[in-house]
């Protein structure tokens, strides 16, 4: 599938064994599809005020959309200035592209295999993350592993991204909160220090919800990193008091 703009396009291609639904077109500028749930393909203007219009009609487009949805594509402008080499301060271009995203409530993972998705200028010495995926709550219930990454370039300015999303997810487990935790040294500090660092903007259960969304990731991933000392700390405990 293939969404056109005035001076590009972007090719969006899913796992054919995975396919179960069919495109609808809408205008030049975007493409929805059905894949368990919505995808929509952007290709954004380079003009501001062209793309505040465009920003206006995904806002809409949310309100009829009920089922799991994905944003994705060229979006012609950044969040924040470390998306984009030489520039230090926060544009008002970067503003209203996150106001965006945080009223229509998605989710901007984080990319693997470099910062940025196109270069250009002499050398190259221009880059910036123009290209994402986004995705929304149900998105991420919807699937157990969720990965954006760079692709190496292939004639192009632009590196393509993908978006991996595992198996797809019949029964979900629920989150388990483990009672050990709570005997590791040091665990309450690091909890405080997670939650202070996620910075998240938006209506106050948005930032609720995508906060608690985080901190469950980074809770998993510590869990997993000190289970095994855990476990050498209570055999060895268990072999005192036999002995």
């Amino acid at each position: 599938m293939e969404a056109l703009g005035s001076k590009g396009s972007i090719i969006i291609m899913w796992d054919k064994r995975s396919w179960k639904g069919e495109m609808v077109e809408s205008g030049n500028q975007m493409i929805t599809c059905k894949l368990s749930g919505i995808n929509t393909a952007v290709y954004a203007s380079c003009d501001r005020n062209e793309r505040s219009e465009l920003w206006e009609e995904l806002g809409t487009m949310k309100s009829f959309c009920e089922e799991p949805w994905v944003v994705c594509g060229d979006f012609n402008t950044t969040r924040f200035p470390s998306e984009k080499t030489n520039h230090t301060k926060l544009s008002g271009a970067m503003k209203d592209f996150s106001r965006c995203i945080n009223e229509l409530e998605l989710l901007d993972p984080p990319l693997f295999g470099g910062s940025y998705t196109w270069r250009g200028g002499s050398n190259h010495r221009n880059a910036s993350r123009i290209d994402k995926f986004m995705h929304s709550f149900p998105w991420d219930e919807l699937f157990n592993q969720i990965r954006e990454s760079s692709l190496p370039s292939l004639g192009s300015d632009h590196n393509p991204i993908l978006l991996s999303c595992g198996d797809e997810v019949f029964n979900r487990s629920y989150f388990k909160f483990e009672k050990w935790w709570l005997n590791v040294e040091g665990f309450k500090s690091k909890v405080q220090d997670w939650w202070n660092s996620f910075n998240v903007t938006g209506r106050a259960d948005f930032k609720l919800t995508t906060k608690l969304s985080l901190l469950k990731v980074k809770l998993k991933e510590w869990s997993k990193e000190n289970k095994g000392n855990w476990r050498a700390r209570k055999d060895q405990l268990l072999e005192q008091i036999g002995s």
